[in-house]
């Protein structure tokens, strides 16, 4: 639920970004998404899925929480990097 939030706060963020620059929005919408949801998935089974063995629990509701906002902030500190330094370079 966090995650899909957080989602479309990016996809907001990049759709106003590409209207600010008079770019069509749908590319860097999808790419927004792209690597949002690709990083949560790399943190997911590179980290997450090792760290908590084969039936896939942690110890407890306020871990879980933080290791799915880690996954999110994660996501968002990609599609920033993201934006600053592929797709804003469109515009130069």
């Amino acid at each position: 639920m966090l995650g899909g939030v957080i989602a479309f706060l990016v996809c907001v963020w990049f759709y106003l970004t590409a209207d600010k620059l008079k770019l069509n929005p749908l590319p860097w919408i999808a790419g927004a998404l792209i690597v949002y949801y690709g990083t949560k998935a790399a943190w997911t089974f590179l980290f997450l899925k090792p760290l908590m063995s084969v039936n896939f629990t942690h110890g407890s509701m306020i871990g879980g929480l933080l290791l799915e906002i880690i996954g999110a902030a994660l996501g968002v500190l990609a599609c920033g990097l993201f934006r600053d330094r592929v797709l804003m370079k469109q515009k130069q």
